[in-house]
């Protein structure tokens, strides 16, 4: 890990953008063979395992022991590393028990031994925040087999100390963000009830949005949360349809001219009634909500805004929305099969929507991402 890995760590913002700059950048230097981060959960009684990380091409892959998942705060491990506070190694632990003056200190020390040895930990660094641990990297033996040396040692302390920062603020605010989406979902749950055929729609959509989101990860991590707010945009896009008229939800026929223009003005109302979360991420997950009905070719609403003009979140909501749209029952007509949405989705890709967005989609697809959202919408009956 060098200078340029150390500027890294201080833009991210999220848990999951640093696991992937250690799993990308910082194991890969230091030559490490497996990497485990352990973050501390909601709780405070233990710490849970969060990524999982083998690096060594020539060693085959084993499941991760369940009993090693979790670790809680009593644990020899937890207590040790809090009362040194600083980077544990197997080398250090051996010579301490080589020396410890009494049997009790020695029981303990080969407890915290045999900890690291099952977690496959070779060191362990722990990164504090306000006297609270709240994220462990575990690295394994380097594959060259060399130690980890001291100037090693102390870079992967600040990594770790950095790490803890933004982990417990990102909590922080994933704890007050979570307080208004939770008021927000039961204004979706209302539309849900008055609309049986939007059953399940939304958290679909966001299912859907969030696979294709790490599929297109190279563009929604440039935006600050990104994975988060395209998440929250997806889950709460149409939340606006509650201001809506009764008999326009509920209409079992085609809306007319009139009706329909009152249609368009969901996205507005979804923007405003999200508009708290601006505070929080920025207008971009504003413009998610607000720009979802466009169109790649400029011919949807409510601006006509065409191609790149639209955030990348909102075009990820636009080919969810359309797809779920067309696998579901409507009033005006039954639910088409995922063959024919394909062959839709095809055919209006680079037209109506991002030609990329409408491949990740595909490529997810595909590979079978999708299938426990199939499920969710068979066990909701949508």
């Amino acid at each position: 890990m060098d200078d340029k890995d150390t500027k890294k760590l201080s833009k991210l913002r999220t848990p999951r953008e640093i696991f992937n700059l250690l799993e990308e950048n910082v194991a890969v230097v230091l030559d490490a063979s497996a990497v485990k981060v352990f973050t501390l959960d909601e709780s405070e009684t233990k710490l849970v395992l969060r990524r999982n990380i083998d690096l060594n091409p020539n060693q085959k892959e084993e499941p991760v022991n369940p009993l090693n998942t979790s670790i809680w705060v009593q644990d020899p491990l937890i207590v040790h590393l809090m009362d040194v506070q600083k980077a544990v190694l197997t080398r250090e632990i051996n010579d301490n028990i080589a020396v410890a003056l009494t049997e009790k200190r020695k029981t303990f020390l080969n407890a915290v031994r045999e900890k690291m040895s099952a977690l496959g930990a070779e060191i362990c660094v722990p990164g504090f925040f306000k006297d609270k641990l709240v994220v462990i990297f575990m690295f394994d033996k380097k594959m060259s087999k060399h130690q980890y040396s001291q100037v090693e040692i102390e870079a992967l302390g600040a990594l770790a100390r950095q790490s803890a920062r933004v982990i417990d603020s990102f909590n922080g605010i994933k704890r007050e963000v979570e307080l208004f989406v939770s008021s927000i979902r039961k204004i979706n749950d209302e539309l849900e009830a008055k609309d049986v055929y939007t059953r399940g729609h939304s958290h679909r959509v966001a299912q859907f949005s969030a696979i294709m989101g790490r599929k297109l990860a190279d563009e929604v991590s440039k935006i600050p949360f990104g994975e988060v707010c395209l998440y929250y945009a997806a889950e709460l896009h149409d939340v606006g349809k509650t201001n809506l008229p009764v008999s326009i939800i509920q209409k079992q026929d085609r809306l007319d001219d009139k009706e329909w223009e009152k249609m368009k003005t969901h996205p507005f109302e979804s923007s405003k009634i999200i508009k708290p979360l601006e505070k929080w991420f920025g207008r971009v997950v504003i413009e998610a909500v607000l720009y979802h009905h466009e169109n790649f070719d400029g011919t949807g609403y409510p601006y006509g805004k065409k191609g790149e003009e639209t955030n990348i979140l909102a075009r990820i909501i636009r080919v969810a929305d359309t797809f779920d749209a067309m696998i579901t029952d409507r009033p005006y007509r039954k639910a088409l099969s995922h063959h024919e949405c394909i062959t839709e989705l095809k055919r209006i890709r680079g037209i109506k929507l991002d030609a990329k967005v409408v491949d990740a989609f595909l490529e997810a697809y595909k590979e079978g991402l999708f299938k426990e959202v199939f499920y969710s919408q068979l066990e909701s009956g949508a």
